[in-house]
Order: C-alpha cells, then sequence, then structure tokens
C-alpha cells in the first residue's frame, strides 16, 4: 500500500512529545542524582563528625588511638596534646614497638596478641610498661579484630592506649597505705564525718578486747571514747586534733589513750573520712605519775625531797604554825661510799631512812636533802622534843652497824636543829639556820646535837675568813714545819715526825686540829704535804751538812697518796736535794683503805720500790682492820694513844694493849707508841717490848733551827 506523505505538523507534534519525555527523564536523573549527591554528602559530613567526635573523646580521656595492620605489621598510632587539634600521627613496626616493652610485661602482651590475631577471641586489654624518655611509664591498651581473612586471622585490630603511670603509682600508694593500715602497732581507725567506724585495724581489735571488725564497725567512736565527745566537735573547724582520753575496752576497762584524728578528701570518690590513731598511754601515764613523785619524793628511800619539804614548810610557815626543823648530816658516809662502792652506800643510807622513820613521830616530815643529809620538819612547839628525838636517832646509827670488807662500821650524825619562829621568819632562814646549827656540831666532833642560836652565822662566816687566810698562807708558804723526836727505850733520839703550824696574822696561832680538816674538806691538803715533803728533805739535807742523819716522817694524806705520780714526784724531790728516800718516812691512815684499796696497793708497792719507809698513824682507832696488816707491809705501825690510855688503871686496857703489841711482834714490825705524856706508862710499855715512844713526856714540837740546837750537842742512835 503506497504511503501518502507524512503530515508536516503531526511530525511536529510528535518531536515535541519525545523532547518531553526525555526532558522529563532527564529531570528525573538529575533530581535522583542530585538526592544521592546529597545523602552521599550528608555521609560524609556524618563521618567527619564522627570523626571530631571521636577525637573530642579520646582527648578528653587522655587516650590515643592505634591500628594495626596485617599487610606490613605495622601500628598507625594518632596521639593528642594539650589542646585537642593537636593532632600526632604517626608509623611503628611492631617488632620496634615490642622491644620497648618491660621484659616483665613481655609474656602477658604476647599472650593476648596472639589469642586475638589466632583464634576468634576480638577483645584485647593489657597493662604494661614501656621505655618512655625518663624510664618506664606504665600503659593500659584496648583493642578490638575488626577484620579477619578466610582463615580466621585477624587482618584489622584497631584500639586505644592510656598512660596509667600516676593512676599506678596511686594505687600502690593505696595499697602501701592500706598495708601499714593493717599491719600497724598503733590502733587505726577510718570514720566517716559523723565519727561512725567504717574500718579498723588488728590494733585496735587488741586494745579494745574485741575478735572481729564486724564488732566495732557502723559504731559510734563515741562507744569507746565516751569522753571525747567534746573534743570531737571541734574537728570540724580544726581539721585535726589530739587529746588524752580514756578508751573503754569491750570487758569495760578504762586505758588511758592519746587520740590523733585528721580529716582527709578522697579525690576519686569525692568524699571526706576521718583517720584516727589511738595509742595506748598507759606506760607513759604512770611514767607521769612517777616523775610527780620523784619531784617531791627521793627515789632510793621514798622520802620527801628538797621540793616536797619545802612546799610542807611553806604551808607551815603561812598559816604561822610553830615547828622545829633538825639538818642531819652523817658523819663518815663517804667513807663508806668510797671503799665499799655507792651500792653499799645507797643501802647505808636506806637503813638510815628506815631508823628516821622509827624514831620521829608520824606527824614529822621526812626528808632526804641530798647526799648523806637528811632534813626532819616537827610541827608544834616543843623544840626539846626534837632534841630528844634527834639524841635517840644518834644512839640508833651506832647500833646500825655495817659490814666494811673485814670491819664493822658504826654510823654516827651531826644534827643542827632550828625552830619557827623563834630563829627566822621564812623557810630558808630555818633551814640556813638548821645547817649552821649543823656544822657547828659537826665542828664540836662526831655525835653532837647543836640547838641553832643567834650569832652562829657571823661564826660560820669567820669559818670562811679562816679559809681564805689558809689559802694565802699555802700560796705564799706561810706555813712552818715543826719537828718533834721519836726517842728509845734509853731516851736517845732515833728519828723526828715533821708537824704543820700556822701562824695567821688575822688569827693568831691556828691549831693543826682546826686548819688540818678545813684543808682536806676544801683540797688544799695535797699542797700542804708536798710543802711538808720538800721542807723534811731540805731539814734532812741542812742536817747532814752538820753532820747528822736524821730519819724524818711525814704525814700524807689519803687524797694525795692516791693521787697517780705521786711516788715520782716524792722521789724527784729527794733527788733535787740530794737526800735518800730511805731517810723519809711516809705516814698513812688507815682512810686510805677506806677510799681505794687497789689503788692503795699500788701506791704503797710504788713508793716501797722508790726506797721510802711506810708506817701506818694511828693504828687502833677509826676503821682498823688486821686485813690491812696481812695485805699490805708497813715498816713500823704508830700505836695510837688511845690504846695506852689508862693501862696503868685499867686491867683491860692493860690486856689490850699487851695483846695488839704481842701481834704486832709476831709479825715482825716495828712498833711505836705515840702521844706519850705520862711517865707511869713507861715501865709497863717496856715490859711488852716497846722501845720507841714519841710524845710530850720526851718532847714537844719545835722549830727546825731550836730542835737543830737541841740535838747537835747530843749523839744520834740511827737504827739501819
Amino acid at each position: 500500500m503506497p504511503v501518502s506523505p507524512q503530515d508536516p505538523g503531526a511530525d511536529i507534534a510528535l518531536l515535541n512529545r519525545r523532547l518531553k519525555r526525555e526532558k522529563a527523564a532527564r529531570q528525573q536523573a538529575e533530581k535522583l542524582l542530585t538526592e544521592k549527591s546529597r545523602a552521599l554528602y550528608l555521609a560524609l559530613q556524618q563521618s567527619q563528625a564522627n570523626q571530631e567526635k571521636l577525637e573530642l573523646a579520646l582527648w578528653a580521656s587522655q587516650e590515643s588511638y592505634w591500628e594495626w595492620h596485617a599487610e606490613d605489621d605495622s601500628f598507625v598510632v594518632k596521639s593528642f596534646g594539650l589542646h585537642r587539634k593537636q593532632v600526632k600521627q604517626s608509623r611503628h613496626n611492631a617488632i620496634a614497638l615490642l622491644s620497648l616493652i618491660h621484659e616483665d610485661d613481655m609474656s602477658a602482651i604476647q599472650f593476648q596478641w596472639s589469642l586475638a590475631v589466632h583464634s576468634l577471641y576480638d577483645d584485647i586489654e593489657v597493662t604494661f610498661r614501656i621505655k618512655a624518655r625518663h624510664g618506664y611509664q606504665w600503659m593500659r591498651s584496648r583493642g578490638k579484630v575488626l577484620r579477619r581473612d578466610d582463615s580466621g586471622a585477624a587482618r584489622y585490630i584497631v584500639g586505644t592506649s592510656k598512660d596509667i603511670t600516676q593512676q599506678q603509682r596511686a594505687e600502690q600508694s593505696f595499697q602501701l597505705m592500706a598495708s601499714a593500715f593493717s599491719s600497724s602497732r598503733e590502733p587505726m581507725l577510718v570514720l566517716s564525718t559523723d565519727f561512725v567506724i567504717t574500718e579498723t585495724n588488728e590494733a585496735f581489735l587488741a586494745l579494745t578486747k574485741l575478735t572481729t571488725k564486724s564488732d566495732c564497725e557502723q559504731k559510734s567512736l563515741t562507744v569507746f571514747l565516751p569522753e571525747a565527745e567534746k573534743q570531737l566537735g571541734r574537728l570540724p573547724q580544726l581539721g585535726q586534733l589530739q587529746f588524752d582520753t580514756q578508751l573503754v575496752t569491750c570487758a569495760g576497762q578504762l586505758i588511758p589513750v592519746d587520740v590523733s584524728l585528721a580529716m582527709f578528701e578522697s579525690r576519686q570518690q569525692s568524699s571526706r573520712y576521718l583517720i584516727a590513731t589511738i595509742r595506748d598511754i598507759s606506760e607513759r601515764k604512770q611514767n607521769e605519775a612517777r616523775l610527780r613523785e620523784l619531784a617531791t619524793h627521793d627515789d632510793l628511800t621514798g622520802l620527801k625531797n628538797r621540793l616536797g619539804l619545802n612546799a610542807a614548810l611553806a604551808d607551815l610557815t603561812e598559816s604561822n604554825r610553830p615547828y622545829s626543823l633538825a639538818f642531819i648530816d652523817l658523819d663518815g658516809f663517804k667513807a663508806i661510799n668510797d671503799l665499799a662502792g655507792h651500792d653499799a652506800g645507797d643501802r647505808c643510807l636506806i637503813a638510815v631512812a628506815s631508823t628516821l622513820c622509827s624514831i620521829y613521830e608520824d606527824s614529822a616530815i621526812i626528808t632526804r636533802w641530798g647526799g648523806d643529809e637528811f632534813l626532819i620538819a616537827i610541827p608544834g612547839e616543843d623544840q626539846q622534843a626534837c632534841v630528844a628525838s634527834s639524841q635517840s636517832l644518834i644512839k640508833s646509827l651506832e647500833l646500825l652497824n655495817f659490814a666494811l670488807n673485814d670491819s664493822d662500821i658504826s654510823l654516827s650524825a651531826s644534827i643542827g636543829i632550828a625552830s619557827f619562829p623563834e630563829h627566822g621568819d621564812s623557810v630558808e632562814d630555818i633551814i640556813q639556820n638548821a645547817d649552821a646549827a649543823m656544822y657547828q656540831a659537826k665542828t664540836s666532833g662526831k655525835g653532837q646535837v647543836f640547838v641553832y642560836c643567834h650569832g652562829l652565822i657571823e661564826s660560820m662566816k669567820e669559818q670562811v675568813t679562816l679559809l681564805t687566810d689558809l689559802r694565802r698562807a699555802i700560796r705564799t708558804r706561810a706555813l712552818d714545819f715543826y719537828l718533834q723526836g721519836k726517842f728509845s727505850s734509853t731516851g736517845r733520839m732515833i728519828g723526828a715526825e715533821l708537824l704543820c703550824r700556822w701562824f695567821s696574822p688575822l688569827h693568831g696561832m691556828v691549831s693543826p686540829g682546826t686548819f688540818i680538816p678545813l684543808a682536806e674538806a676544801h683540797g688544799l691538803d695535797d699542797q700542804i704535804g708536798l710543802m711538808a715533803l720538800e721542807s723534811a728533805c731540805e731539814y734532812i739535807a741542812m742536817m747532814e751538812a752538820e753532820g747528822l742523819s736524821v730519819p724524818m716522817s711525814v704525814n700524807i694524806s689519803a687524797n694525795q697518796l692516791l693521787e697517780p705520780g705521786f711516788a715520782a714526784v716524792a722521789l724527784a724531790l729527794c733527788e733535787d736535794h740530794v737526800v735518800s728516800p730511805q731517810l723519809i718516812e711516809i705516814e698513812i691512815t688507815e682512810s686510805i683503805f677506806i677510799k681505794d684499796q687497789s689503788n692503795a696497793w699500788r701506791a704503797l708497792t710504788e713508793l716501797r720500790n722508790a726506797g721510802f719507809v711506810l708506817s701506818l698513824d694511828d693504828f687502833g682507832s677509826g676503821f682498823s682492820s688486821l686485813s690491812y696488816l696481812r695485805t699490805f707491809q708497813f715498816d713500823i705501825i704508830k700505836i695510837d694513844r688511845s690504846l695506852v690510855r689508862d693501862i696503868h688503871r685499867s686491867a683491860k686496857a692493860l690486856s689490850l694493849l699487851t695483846g695488839v703489841v704481842k701481834m704486832l711482834n709476831s709479825l715482825q714490825y716495828e712498833v711505836l707508841i705515840e702521844g706519850i705524856d705520862d711517865p707511869a706508862y713507861i715501865p709497863l710499855l717496856e715490859e711488852m717490848g716497846i722501845s720507841a715512844f714519841q710524845g710530850f713526856l720526851f718532847e714537844k714540837p719545835m722549830p727546825y733551827d731550836q730542835f737543830i740546837y737541841k740535838h747537835a750537842r747530843y749523839p744520834m742512835a740511827v737504827e739501819e
């Protein structure tokens, strides 16, 4: 069928329809493309936002982000600085990183990593130390496997790491504190701010006699410290407290304790709590009570001491109540202390204290003033009662015999008495005046009681003046040394004794019985002894120049004799004057043995080896002991006049002396009797075989010039 030509209008219409369809399709495609682009764009925007959120979270938690890629076994690490936009990214070889791990943590990391890489265990969490610029730092890493291959091996792992060094240190510190808390010997507690117990240690349980922590936890601290409520209320203002109180145990026992409380704040938990330390101070309280006792009482005897006496006398004086005060000083106590030691001296003082308590009335205030001095205050106006008690004390002390080496020593005392208000209107005056009276009693001889009288202090001042004058006399060598001969039974002089004399421009002729004890009491006896030795050497040298050879004895005090090197000093003086030490007789008394027996033996041995003659003076008086004759070898024994007195009138005295002389003769000692002033003694002494005498009957002490004038005219009998 033939095709008829198309209508041009129809073609145009068809073309328009096609164009419209294509345009619509294109618009639809463009719309779809726009929507996809927008979605893609929005997704990209969302991803960037998530990335920023992730980085913000990591920065805020101070963690680093890491990725592990199996292809090259490397780590990509992204870390953040102080500012969150300061991002640092680095890539590290796994082997290189592993070399930085602390060797003690290596096995744990390898085990965790192996589980994640070679199995289906996806999560990783390890804590380890890694080498940093300044030592090791602690790290905690967490990771997760995000992709595995067909064999199940991990290909891609991501995770985070955080520096936990400070946290580890805090935990270690906490563990140490917890260990210290638990093992502390001091009772400790953790409390809430309202003082409820939340934790205790074993020491607190032991202190309170509880068995388990549950017995005390969740209880108020005031259950155990009922008296501390007021102090605890001050803690919020002060922040810490320390106070003493009483703790009540579960058995109801009261224990003195020292409580220390401090408030702490936990940063992690933002909470406050209290730490309490409770210390048992029972021993401290006992010591404090003991110290208070010691403050007013003597530790050795249990008597009151100076402080206790002063307080008691102050009460009596302030209330104007009369009393008498006895000041007691033991005679010869130093000798006991020196010979037998301080233990024996202490036993002696304890015995004296017991005697005092038995003699004086219960109302008496008995005090150990110090050393060997005791003070007794007797309330009331009866001074004579105080005197009578003091006299009874002296008699009782004489009955207290103490075994001292081989001797029995009896005690004595010098007692001074002063009364309030008669002898003073203050405690100080009464004590001072009683002391002055005691000193006066002591100078009068052993075992004396002296009541204070006005003017006594002035008399003591004279003693001070005398001492000053004596020091001057020694310094200027103003002392004189007289000579008194020693004689045989036929009247021939066999030697002489050097005797010190002192004429003072202020006091006139002063008796040796006055200034020698004064010198010994103030340490001047060694200087006098040295002057005496030097004078003896000078006299012997001058006599030898006159053709006379006279042995000369010199009294040396125990203090000087015990000084190291004394024998060398004495020998040097002899050499300086070209005098034989055999012409020098060193006279000593038994007091040297009382002071120090071992050193006495040393000193005497040195003198004997140097060639000096040794004599024991005043034998039969003082602390005589036969053991000295057995232990020490003397050349001459000088029997004291006290053994000779009354032998012409008393058969007992004669028998005693006869026995002593026979004993000394049997020991082959040369015996000399001193103090002979009565011719009636001579026949009796000669019958005993005594052939050496000294005393006023034969010759009085005289200056050297008179002595040499008298004896140069007569021959001398010097025994070899």
